[in-house]
């Protein structure tokens, strides 16, 4: 599992018949010292990873922090096939970073 900023969605004029309802956010994936400070790089985008596409379930907006799965474990929650190469599983309120552990 991984943490992101969504930064925006994708608006579909047709969608494939497989995917339930949701919504296909694009995110920024955060690196360890955005994770570490709490802070993003000026803008919200992280600098060092290229943005993703997330289908999103959940109802996560623009500037949320989520949690996200890729590869397998992104088509796991459907019932038939889909073309998801990310998933949104949780909209993240706060966490807590210790360095000790």
């Amino acid at each position: 599992m991984k943490i992101a900023r969504v930064i925006g969605r994708v608006v579909l004029s047709k969608k494939d018949g497989n995917l339930p309802d949701g919504f296909l956010l694009i995110a920024s994936p955060l690196c360890r010292s955005e994770i570490v400070s709490g802070k993003c790089a000026g803008s919200g985008v992280s600098s060092e990873q290229p943005n993703l596409v997330v289908f999103d379930a959940l109802g996560a907006r623009q500037g949320d922090l989520i949690s996200y799965v890729e590869g397998a474990e992104a088509t796991a929650p459907f019932d038939s096939p889909a073309a998801v190469d990310a998933y949104n599983v949780g909209i993240v309120d706060f966490y807590n970073y210790n360095r000790n552990l």
